[in-house]
Formats: structure tokens, sequence, C-alpha cells
């Protein structure tokens, strides 16, 4: 292997793959990225057995090649070199040298043949998402889903294809058992999905990091057991978990005794400085709302006591009830519009929150005993 490539270009490739090599595998390969020069460019290779990365990149190649390196360590001493151009080739004892201006670096390699192999992927159908819309539908879940509960269903987000009166829609849904997040988008093409497809929580970490938000289009192809994500130069392969997701519907509400319209901006700081003194156990809350001011309370033994009132618009009853904080601090983080919306029934019914500017996704959050 023998080519030139642009520093930026490589470590921007670099970089992609950091959050999927796994470095405390009992496998030394999976720390591993797989160099693979050829006619158009260099093709980049990582993956820890549950996600997987392949990028082309631009370069100018001499001599084809493979091999295997560290990619925490080449990563580092990309980003690092002093020229704007980088010159990779295979030296003796399968090691990569790393050339830039003065700079000289020797990595010990491995062959390609010892690099874990990549299943192969049986999509059936393709649809495209819009790259934003897709970082959108991750946003707006991820954070729901339970770690590591064992309720195996929950700990991942269910992708569903739903019909509504706008047309067929693909939806996202996590719950923890606490609360829960539902976002969907419209897609273009064929969607055929598996059933029981549930992403785990390091896909969607690594979703949210390769996912820039641009407006072109990601294809998605769903397999035995997999989902792949493809867009110009760049697959990413994410292997699903097998659970059964809870009938999510049975919790969400239809009706309402109370609607509470506010700005999404004065609860989120609101809820910044009422939180530096909740317990971090419980988080618990105090939020009555009534005569069109919400007026939220934190009594802490340990720690004090915050009261804080804000003007809200209310439709329907008074309430008081109680809710986990950072639950609520979570979802507003989320909502695109300036309002937020939320609907109760009874102080231990699931509230339902909602973006008026958004009719694409919606929240449930149960609430809590206050003592």
């Amino acid at each position: 292997m023998d080519l030139y490539i642009d520093r930026d270009e490589l470590s921007r490739g670099l970089a992609r793959v950091q959050n999927i090599v796994e470095r405390r595998s009992i496998h030394p390969l999976l720390a591993h990225v797989l160099l693979h020069a050829r006619e158009g460019g260099l093709r980049m290779t990582a993956t820890d057995t549950e996600v997987a990365f392949i990028g082309d990149l631009a370069a100018n190649v001499e001599k084809g090649g493979e091999i295997a390196v560290d990619a925490a360590s080449l990563f580092q001493i990309a980003r690092t070199l002093p020229e704007s151009t980088v010159q990779l080739t295979i030296g003796a004892g399968n090691r990569l040298e790393i050339r830039s201006g003065r700079s000289f670096f020797r990595l010990p390699g491995a062959a390609a043949e010892e690099f874990p192999q990549l299943p192969a992927f049986d999509g059936k159908g393709v649809a495209k998402v819009s790259e934003s819309e897709l970082r959108r539908l991750v946003d707006q879940t991820h954070f729901a889903v339970a770690t590591d509960d064992v309720r195996y269903g929950l700990n991942g987000v269910n992708i569903e294809q739903v019909q509504t009166d706008d047309g067929p829609m693909l939806r996202f849904v996590a719950t923890d058992g606490h609360r829960l997040c539902c976002a969907q988008t419209a897609f273009e093409g064929e969607l055929v999905i598996t059933p029981r497809t549930l992403v785990p929580r390091k896909a969607l970490a690594v979703m949210r990091k390769l996912l820039e938000g641009g407006a072109e289009p990601i294809e998605l192809s769903f397999g035995d057991g997999a989902i792949r994500l493809s867009r110009p130069n760049q697959v990413f392969w994410f292997r699903l978990l097998e659970g059964e997701f809870p009938d999510y519907g049975a919790v969400v509400p239809t009706d309402h005794r109370m609607l509470v319209r506010c700005q999404k901006s004065d609860l989120t700081a609101t809820l910044r400085r009422v939180m530096i003194l909740v317990q971090e156990r419980t988080r618990a809350v105090r939020f009555a709302f009534a005569d069109n001011e919400l007026a939220i309370e934190v009594h802490n033994v340990e720690r004090g006591e915050v009261k804080e009132s804000l003007p809200v618009e209310i439709e329907g009853d008074s309430l008081i009830v109680g809710f986990n904080a950072r639950f609520l601090q979570d979802v507003l983080s989320v909502l695109k519009g300036s309002q937020v919306v939320l609907e109760h029934s009874n102080p231990l019914a699931p509230c339902l929150i909602r973006d008026p500017e958004d009719n694409e996704a919606f929240f449930v959050i149960m609430p809590m005993r206050l003592d």
C-alpha cells in the first residue's frame, strides 16, 4: 500500500469510527480500523461485531494494499500532523508508516485476513429518509431507552411502519417504563421491517454521531436481525436486539381534564434553577397548576428548598402533580418549537407532552407520588 491523502480527510474519516471500535474487548482487533487502498481511494472499515462502518475517502493511490491498525492511535496522529498531505505506506514487518512534512510514525499492524469479517446483509426493500429527519427521530427517542433492563424489549428503540392520514410513516418509539417517546417521519421507497426491530443504545449513540443533520437522503434497509444505513461513500450497519416491545398504545393518554400551554424557554430556565436542589435519587419536583400559573417547588431536607412560578395558559381544572424533573428536561431539549403543551387527567395519570408546532412527535411521562 502506498497512497497520499489530505490530513483533514483522514482525520474526519477516523473520527467517525472512534465510537465504534471496542477498546476493552478480549479481541484486540476490534480496536483496529481496516485500511484498504484501492483504485479510487481509501476504504476504512471498523466494527465491534454489533455496529459497523464502511467509509470511502478520497486519496491518490499509487499502490493498493490492506492493513489493520489501532484506530485511536492513528486518529491521534492524523489530527496533529504538521502538513496537509499525508503519505501512508506498508513497511517491513507489516507496519503502517505515516509521513507528513518532517514527521514520521510507524504503527504495528495486523493482516487484513485477521480483521473480523462483517456478516452478509440480506436487506429486503430500500426506503429513503432525509438525514435531518432521521437524526431527529434518534434525538427525540434515544434518551428514553432503558439501561440494562431485565425486560429485554425495553433496551432499544422500536422501529415500525404506521399508516396515518398523511400516508405511511417510519416511527421510532422508546420507553423505560417511566416515560415514553414517539417520533415519526415520512419516507420514500419500500420499507420492509422485520418483526421485533429494536435498535440498541450503542447503535443509537453511533447514529447521533454519524448523522450530521443534512438534507441528503439516507437509504434504510432492514434484514434478518440487522439494519443498514447508506449514503454516498458511507455505509452503517447495526445489529438489532431480539426482544418483544410492549404495547405502548395502552399508556398514551387519549383525553385530558387540563391542558397547559407555556413558553419552552421559560420552563427550561426554571427547571435548570430548580434542579440545583433536587434530590439526585428521585429527582421528584412538585408542580402546581392553577389560575394560569405554574408553581414549582422542591423541599430537600439536606440541601434546602426552592420555589418559583411562571405564567402559563391553563384550560380546565387545577392540578398538583409530581414529576421527575430530569425527564421533563430531556423532552424540552428536543422540542423544535417555542411553546410546549402538557395534557393531564389526574395526579396519578400519565402526562402527554406535545410541541404545538410539530405533529410528528409526542412524549409521555408518568407522575411521581409526593411525600
